[in-house]
């Protein structure tokens, strides 16, 4: 009997020192717990400042105007000229000059008036000596008659049509042709002139 008593007091030792001890992980590994990652935000880009707008005033570019070519009575055709800075009749007569091949020397500036431009061509000019030779196929004449009508015609419908403003009517801009030493235009070799009192227009010409 007492040696029951002392059996059972150390199975009840053994059980209770079995309670005391920590139970084991599950499949007797232990677990790790992963490091968490510190997120952060994408480093912004310094921007560099814009460059600043250029400041300088644009230089006045190329523009465009029209030579016009023929005669008031066979019709007339259009040519454009490009051109920069100030538009000038001697300008434009200049213009005609280097599309045809004419000579269209002056002998004076052209002068402006109220309602109207004076023009005075040189003794040097096509309209007394004559056409080039050889001639542009485009502005080919066959008689002095005919250059002249075509010189005096496509002066006149240029300047008329290249200073009037817009909506207004280029015939009422008046051209008078005249001569060195202010003299009235007369052509010799057509036995033709032009009253120097009045406008000029290919019929209103004088027999001489």
């Amino acid at each position: 009997m007492k040696k029951l008593a002392i059996l059972f007091a150390l199975t009840l030792c053994v059980a209770l020192a079995g309670c005391n001890q920590p139970a084991p992980p599950q499949g007797g590994e232990s677990t790790q717990i992963p490091s968490g990652t510190v997120s952060t935000s994408p480093t912004e880009e310094a921007t560099e400042p814009a460059p600043p707008a250029d400041q300088s005033t644009p230089t006045e570019g190329e523009q465009t105007v029209t030579l016009y070519i023929g005669t008031k009575a066979g019709g007339f055709t259009e040519y454009p000229m490009t051109y920069e800075g100030e538009l000038t009749p001697e300008l434009l007569i200049q213009g005609i000059a280097d599309l045809t091949g004419w000579n269209l020397t002056l002998a004076e500036p052209v002068t402006s008036g109220k309602g109207g431009m004076s023009v005075c061509l040189s003794n040097e000019s096509a309209l007394f000596t004559g056409p080039p030779d050889p001639q542009k196929d485009e502005f080919h004449v066959y008689d002095a008659e005919q250059l002249a009508e075509m010189i005096l015609d496509s002066i006149q419908k240029t300047l008329q049509e290249g200073f009037t403003l817009e909506g207004g009517d280029p015939d009422a801009l008046d051209i008078w042709y005249y001569m060195e030493g202010e003299q009235p235009l007369e052509l010799p070799a057509l036995g033709l002139f032009w009253p120097i009192d009045q406008p000029y227009q290919w019929e209103g010409a004088e027999s001489k």
